[in-house]
């Protein structure tokens, strides 16, 4: 049976090996403790997800293989915490994780912690090698090829999401399915602002199934896509001024015609901080044209999907800073010659009268 490897990674974090992370990354030393008690399950998941991915099996096992045999060694003896092994460190994980999904989880975690993102990414960066050799030193000792690493990896899956804060689990895999799910200009089959998955059409699984997508399968699929943007084209042409829901395969029954305000939140919403997404800092108005505020915030509901979003009314009301907090259903698209805006039926006197949203605080 495989060894822990939260226990192994815990057991190389030696007071002295912490003091010279906290010495590279910036950070005060009880701080880069606490910040390090989040960061390794944080990685070590990160992989979980990535060996069940096309290829990602190959990759880990690659990045395991090109550590040197005795890196656990050097890096007892040696200045762990120098800036450039941090950096290359970050490189690493950027590469094997992706340079989107690899940002998002170095932000998802710093806010967390209230840690800049800066010392958190050298933090991750210094740890990735660390981590490469346990992961090399377990296959070595078991005599694992690369699927038997993978699955060493994801047998202790368990075990590594119980290391993590409470808390932190939900956030990134909230923040995590947010980033995969935004609308992209090169992806039209993902411009949804739901957060979840969609069934592909038929002929994708199939194609999925085989391990490659099928080049004469394509049609099938991008011709209704197609004739679909043909048909909005022509609508919007048509009734430039006309405002519709925004974007969601949610049913048009759960679309709000008209505002209600939250004054808080359930401990279960979660904001959405700095993930990517189209919404914060935006401008917000009504049907008149009249601007209400900025968009501050998206809160996240516990099945990933967004319920609330929090705007800033004060200087457009003429009054001191206040937030307002509107289900995310009564957001809607304008269409207009200049661009869409997002509207609310809304009026200032309304957001006047509305309870100030009171965020809850971190325990």
């Amino acid at each position: 049976m495989a060894n822990s490897i939260m226990a192994t990674v815990s057991r190389y974090l030696t007071p002295e090996v912490v003091g010279k992370m906290a010495s590279a990354s910036g950070l005060d030393r009880a701080v880069t403790q606490t910040a390090l008690s989040a960061a390794v399950p944080s990685i070590l998941g990160a992989l979980t997800g990535l060996v069940s991915q096309p290829n990602g099996v190959r990759q880990l096992a690659n990045a395991v293989a090109e550590q040197p045999v005795n890196i656990l060694g050097s890096l007892a003896s040696t200045p762990t915490g120098s800036a450039l092994t941090g950096e290359e460190g970050a490189g690493l994980l950027s590469s094997l994780l992706g340079g989107g999904a690899f940002g998002t989880l170095t932000s998802t975690v710093s806010k967390f912690l209230g840690v800049a993102e800066g010392p958190m990414r050298t933090l991750m960066g210094l740890l990735a090698p660390m981590i490469m050799g346990v992961l090399g030193r377990e296959q070595r000792a078991a005599g694992l090829d690369a699927g038997g690493l993978a699955n060493m990896l994801t047998g202790q899956k368990a075990e590594i999401a119980a290391a993590m804060p409470a808390g932190l689990s939900k956030l990134l895999e909230t923040n995590n399915r947010l980033r995969e799910n935004i609308a992209s200009p090169s992806s039209p089959e993902r411009r949804t602002y739901e957060v979840g998955t969609s069934p592909a059409p038929a002929t994708m699984q199939r194609a999925r199934g085989n391990g490659s997508w099928s080049r004469a399968s394509w049609p099938y699929w991008v011709l209704p896509l197609l004739i679909l943007a043909g048909l909005l084209w022509y609508l919007l042409g048509r009734e430039p001024e006309t405002a519709g829901p925004v974007a969601t395969s949610e049913p048009a029954r759960n679309v709000q015609t008209t505002s209600t305000y939250l004054s808080s939140a359930p401990d279960t919403w979660v904001s959405i901080g700095r993930a990517p997404n189209e919404y914060v800092n935006k401008d917000i108005y009504n049907r008149a044209g009249e601007q209400l505020g900025t968009i501050t915030d998206v809160l996240v509901g516990p099945d990933g999907k967004m319920v609330a979003t929090i705007i800033n009314v004060g200087r457009y009301l003429g009054i001191g800073d206040k937030e307002v907090a509107v289900p995310f259903s009564a957001l809607q698209q304008q269409h207009r010659d200049s661009g869409q805006r997002i509207v609310i039926d809304a009026t200032k006197d309304n957001l006047q009268a509305a309870p100030t949203f009171v965020r809850q605080s971190k325990r």
